[in-house]
């Protein structure tokens, strides 16, 4: 970073001053014109760095007199094309207007010629080609036709997009902030959907994106991009004022890059000018300025616009969408769009969730009716659990009654649940605006707890159990925890508090603190078994999970099978916790090494989900994963693919981000890298690593999972120093989550040794593996597969076949 003693004013005038001396008295120049040995740094570095560097600024600045000179004349045949006129020039060719001639039908259209230049960028043209053959989108220009001139010059034909550059549509129209914010959402479609065929545009800019006399938009000139799965030439024509960093660099275009272009063209479109003009600068100072220096804040630049709620989400939009760092910014195109689309709907945007207060503000503004119901829904079902409570308490209670109770509590949960998300949609929100809305409510209880504890436990509980439906364990878990820590509380809800939150700690990972939970409450339940027959029967399931997660597989499937009779006696052959208990038998038998036998007690939890009218509950959805998953681990991979594809669809619709999602994804990701699609496999791992850390935390075994394939995937497409960086952070994190001798850091350890051996560290790779062993060892036969992929990686490092 520069010092805070020179301005890049100083930097420019003196690298202007020496650039046109000889290299050899350049030095002495320098430093007999400053005091500031800094500053004489900085400006010597940047002198050798522009004789060094190869200029990829746009063709048009050129000063060749050929490229100024239209290379065919009207008239002129290519193909079943005749030359009209010349429209553009671009850094790579000319674009003509032209009729097709060959007495078939009329269309016009536009054509592409490539110039003379290296073999390099034909073959980069002639991959430009091949991409927009698979681009089949109404904001995108299709390719229509293409071929090779008599002097093997390549062209192409697209068709002919009208309208103007957005910048110019946007100053004719007098467009305001809504209109230019929904072009750009609209730009940003047919960009995602490019990225979904593993294409990465790599040059949006304004003039790029057209605008018509409708105000559609349509992006055009793909010139300069490339596969995702390539890697394409370094010193490709660039657009200074709206390239992400990393370009200016040298580094690989990505997604990322994109969404750093279309959030520079936002920028610009709103405040009149790029977030840096660069233009002017001379390279070395542009790309040092692009690395180091941050844009003007977007309401500064926008001096004089009256202050709105919709500036301040932008602004903060801009700033992650414009980050230095490509992790830092959005994870995808359409996690940028949707903060858009938020943003416009007055939602709260995800760019802001960091403020303190925001989304609370944000949504009792916006929803106060909501908030309002939502609230008075809690406090009845508290109501209802608090008056059986203290039945229960009464001898005389039946069982009977109690079943009743018990079946109108998972009802009106299960009620809320989808009114939650069904409500937020009629309002023009999203999953996430549901969950924003409880978030809002719990306040309310939150203050109701801290007033008065044994009044609110029962509410601070429900609320718990809310969150935990909606696969918030995050959220969840500080409402239980409130409770077990509290002294003034009803034993019976301390018992569930401890309960919940034992299951809680297990899905975070945590099973060693989960155990303890689990313990007390059953020893409470245990003390009149009758009356708590039930609960005990439902704590096997919790139980099963911590043998699992002990590497006690069998012994968990042995427990379920045990207690199956119970179940049935409970519940009879219809209940939602039968088909949960089957479910879970299902998995165990899974882990155990038994795939072939789980699938019967999961395809009872499907008939279960079926009769209930549960068919897309979450429950039901866990069980289409785990059938899918027992063709991945029977391997047959391609069976899968479907199952995963349309599983992730339905979550996706119902119930948007969460744990359970992150674990479709990976699953799908994981299944894909087994079939040898990593480049498919890349975008969804990626998705799937943010979103399990965000919903799942670092000591979650879906985070370790995932991250673990999202290492493997950026190794296969080549991206190796990306992918042993994804693979240290990942094993840091989950290393210092959970502990060294979890399962969850064994994951990660693999997937580092992998690396590490790829890399050449062989030594590490070893003792990475032997520690992972050690711990998967203690698992039993759910951790064969695991165990064979450690022999594999092995095996490679001993015969000494790194990949790089």
């Amino acid at each position: 970073m520069l010092s805070r003693d020179f301005e890049w004013e100083e930097v420019e005038a003196l690298f202007d001053a020496a650039e046109n001396l000889p290299e050899s008295k350049q030095t002495e120049f320098v430093e007999a014109e400053t005091s500031s040995p800094e500053l004489a740094r900085e400006v010597l570095s940047l002198l050798s760095a522009a004789r060094d560097s190869k200029t990829f600024l746009e063709a048009t600045k050129s000063s060749n007199p050929a490229l100024h000179t239209p290379l065919l004349e009207r008239g002129h045949r290519l193909g079943a094309w005749r030359i009209d006129c010349l429209v553009g020039r671009g850094g790579m060719g000319d674009v003509y207007k032209v009729n097709r001639a060959d007495g078939q039908y009329e269309h016009v259209a536009a054509l592409k010629l490539m110039r003379a230049v290296s073999e390099e960028y034909r073959q980069m043209f002639n991959r430009e080609r091949q991409l927009l053959a698979r681009l089949e989108h109404p904001g995108i220009a299709r390719l229509l036709d293409g071929g090779i001139t008599e002097d093997e010059r390549p062209w192409m034909v697209m068709e002919l997009a009208s309208g103007a550059p957005i910048d110019k549509w946007v100053r004719s129209q007098q467009a305001d902030i809504r209109q230019i914010v929904r072009l750009v959402i609209a730009a940003g479609d047919a960009l995602a959907y490019a990225h979904r065929q593993l294409i990465v545009h790599r040059d949006i800019k304004p003039s790029n994106i057209l605008v018509d006399d409708k105000g559609r938009t349509r992006v055009i000139d793909f010139g300069v991009a490339h596969f995702a799965e390539t890697d394409a030439p370094r010193q490709t024509p660039l657009s200074l004022n709206y390239a992400a960093p990393e370009l200016l660099d040298g580094s690989a275009a990505s997604t990322a890059s994109d969404i750093y272009g279309l959030a520079a063209t936002l920028y610009a479109l709103l405040a009149g000018t790029p977030p840096l003009d660069l233009a002017a600068d001379p390279l070395p100072i542009a790309v040092r300025r692009a690395m180091e220096e941050p844009p003007r804040p977007l309401a500064e630049a926008m001096a004089g616009t009256p202050s709105k709620p919709l500036l301040h989400d932008l602004e903060a939009i801009l700033a992650c969408a414009l980050s230095k760092r490509p992790a830092d910014r959005y994870a995808s195109l359409n996690a940028f769009c949707e903060d858009l689309k938020q943003a416009l709907q007055g939602h709260a945007v995800h760019a802001r969730k960091h403020e303190r207060g925001y989304i609370s503000a944000r949504f009792v503004r916006r929803h106060a009716w909501q908030t309002a119901a939502i609230t008075a829904v809690i406090l009845s079902m508290a109501g209802g659990l608090s008056a059986s409570l203290w039945q229960a308490h009464q001898a005389s209670i039946e069982r009977d009654w109690a079943f009743r109770e018990q079946a109108r509590m998972e009802a009106v949960q299960q009620y809320l649940y989808f009114m939650l998300r069904d409500g937020a949609d009629a309002s023009g929100g999203t999953q996430a605006s549901a969950d924003e809305i409880l978030d809002a409510a719990a306040e309310q209880v939150t203050e109701m707890f801290a007033n008065d504890p044994e009044k609110g436990a029962p509410v601070m509980h429900t609320l718990g159990e809310l969150y935990f439906y909606l696969n918030d364990y995050e959220a969840a878990a500080p409402m239980f925890e409130r409770i077990v820590e509290s002294e003034d509380v009803d034993p019976i809800v301390m018992a569930s508090a401890q309960y919940d939150l034992a299951q809680v700690r297990i899905r975070a990972g945590h099973s060693e603190s989960a155990a303890p939970l689990l313990e007390a409450a059953q020893a409470f339940w245990r003390s009149e078994p009758d009356r708590w027959q039930r609960r005990l029967v439902n704590s096997q399931l919790v139980e099963a999970r911590l043998l699992r997660d002990e590497g006690k597989a069998s012994e968990a499937a042995a427990l379920l099978e045990d207690s199956l009779p119970d179940r049935i006696a409970l519940g009879g052959d219809i209940d939602r916790k039968l088909g949960v208990h089957y479910n879970d038998l299902g998995v165990m038998r899974i882990r155990a090494g038994q795939p072939e036998q789980a699938i019967e007690p999961l395809r009872e939890a499907l008939k279960i989900w079926k009769e209930t009218g549960l068919e897309n509950s979450p429950d039901a959805l866990n069980t289409l994963n785990n059938l899918a998953a027992i063709e991945v681990v029977s391997g047959r991979y391609g069976n899968a693919v479907p199952l995963f594809r349309d599983l992730l669809d339905l979550r996706r619709i119902l119930y948007g981000s969460s744990t359970a999602t992150a674990a479709v994804l990976n699953n799908y990701g994981k299944t894909l890298l087994h079939l040898d699609r990593p480049e498919e496999a890349l975008p969804l791992l990626e998705e799937a690593s943010a979103m399990a850390l965000q919903h799942g935390g670092e000591a979650s075994m879906a985070y370790a999972s995932a991250v673990a394939g999202l290492a493997e995937a950026l190794s296969r497409t080549g991206q190796f120093e990306d992918a042993l960086e994804t693979a240290s952070t990942g094993y840091t994190r989950v290393k210092s989550a959970s502990g060294e001798h979890s399962p969850m850091t064994a994951v990660t350890a693999i997937a580092l040794a992998r690396e590490m051996a790829n890399n050449g560290d062989e030594a590490k790779a070893r003792e990475l593996l032997h520690n992972a062993e050690a711990v998967f060892r203690e698992m039993g036969p759910g951790a064969k597969r695991q165990l064979e992929t450690i022999d594999r990686i092995r095996l490679s490092v001993g015969q000494g076949r790194p990949r790089r």
